[in-house]
């Protein structure tokens, strides 16, 4: 029957009504999609019914809206080809703002349907250009009450993002786009509902995010999930796949600027002063990540400030790994007190009892 309504011309009456009143848009954009359901796409995509059906979805028409998007999926299943000829239709902008602004329960699960096709088909598209689905798909599994099917949309096609954040996969480009359409912070529901795969969708975002620059580094501090992905990283029952990849998360932020390792351990400190915690449950972390050994090596930078906090960092956290030969001799010269001002670390709590009191084996500052 399919085959025969394609032998007898059906098809571009079809595609040709799409562009008529309401009444005929939707039965239309139907049909166009059972027939490409069954290998009859490329006759629809050929016919030209791809420009029109997306034009369909900025229809204020909720039910014209979903059939769109129903037959757009039909279309974009399983083909790279037929995926980049609905993206370069220019399907993103108002399939974002039609899931932005609809209730309709079948206009947001077949949307999410659609993008879990334009994600999940190699080769995978630009993670920038999806990123700002990322705050919409994360609000409707957080609210209460959903529609199992929107649930299951939106699920599926978060889990595809996993596929576009693995590594190689992205540029610090797409990481811009993460960060300034407000998807990294969007993310913190994820890592709060208890949800292993939500979970680790939102972990392998961060250490997507975090292997980028500083300013990368410091959106993900920005939104306060450093806390939350230390505790599935530390967490005795998290599952050992999931603590690796907040491990790894965590491990990048560990290797950030001075100050992004030092807000790492001062928050482990706050933590463990909060809870009664007997020893810094980040402080492991920092360590195994490198971050640590970076702020030795920041003891001898010709920088005197950037070496002082460096010094005051060590003394609060890893006093073992304290130079204190660099520390006496820029104590001498008056620095580090400027950084006691900061930290309440200071002469009264005998830094330097190890120190010749002579002054020997003062180093050289530069």
């Amino acid at each position: 029957m399919k085959q025969k309504a394609v032998d007898i011309g059906l098809v571009p009456v079809l595609v040709e009504q799409l562009n008529g009143c309401e009444e005929v848009q939707k039965p239309a954009a139907f049909a166009l999609g059972v027939l490409a359901l069954d290998h009859g796409d490329e006759v629809v995509v050929d016919a030209g019914a791809v420009p029109p059906l997306v034009q369909l979805v900025s229809s204020p028409n909720d039910d014209v809206r979903a059939t769109a998007i129903f037959a757009l999926c039909m279309i974009t299943k399983g083909s790279a080809t037929h995926r980049d000829a609905v993206v370069a239709a220019g399907i993103l902008q108002p399939l974002l703002k039609a899931m932005r602004e609809s209730t309709n329960a079948d206009v947001l699960a077949l949307g999410a349907d659609l993008l879990c096709d334009v994600w999940s088909v190699q080769p995978l598209p630009p993670l920038g250009k999806l990123a700002p689905f990322l705050p919409v798909l994360v609000s409707l599994i957080a609210a209460p009450q959903q529609d199992d099917r929107v649930l299951r949309g939106a699920r599926a096609a978060l889990a595809s993002v996993g596929l576009l954040c693995h590594e190689g996969q992205g540029t610090n480009a797409d990481r811009d786009a993460l960060v300034e359409c407000g998807a990294v912070g969007s993310l913190k529901p994820l890592l709060e509902m208890g949800e292993p795969v939500m979970e680790a969708v939102a972990c392998i975002t961060m250490v997507f995010v975090t292997r980028g620059s500083t300013a990368h580094v410091q959106a993900v501090i920005d939104a306060d999930l450093v806390p939350l992905l230390v505790d599935l990283a530390a967490g005795e029952e998290t599952d050992p796949t999931l603590k690796e990849i907040a491990a790894g998360a965590v491990g990048n932020v560990a290797q950030g600027s001075q100050h992004q390792v030092e807000y790492v351990v001062d928050a482990g400190a706050q933590k463990q002063a909060n809870e009664g915690l007997p020893d810094n449950p980040y402080s492991t972390l920092v360590e195994q990540a490198g971050g640590v050994d970076k702020m030795t090596e920041l003891q001898s930078h010709n920088d005197i400030r950037i070496a002082s906090r460096a010094i005051v960092f060590l003394i609060s956290h890893f006093p073992t790994r304290l130079d204190e030969q660099r520390l006496l001799a820029l104590y001498q010269l008056h620095v580090v007190q400027a950084a006691e001002v900061e930290t309440n670390v200071g002469p009264d709590d005998d830094i330097c009892s190890s120190c010749d009191s002579d002054g020997e084996g003062e180093d050289e500052v530069a």
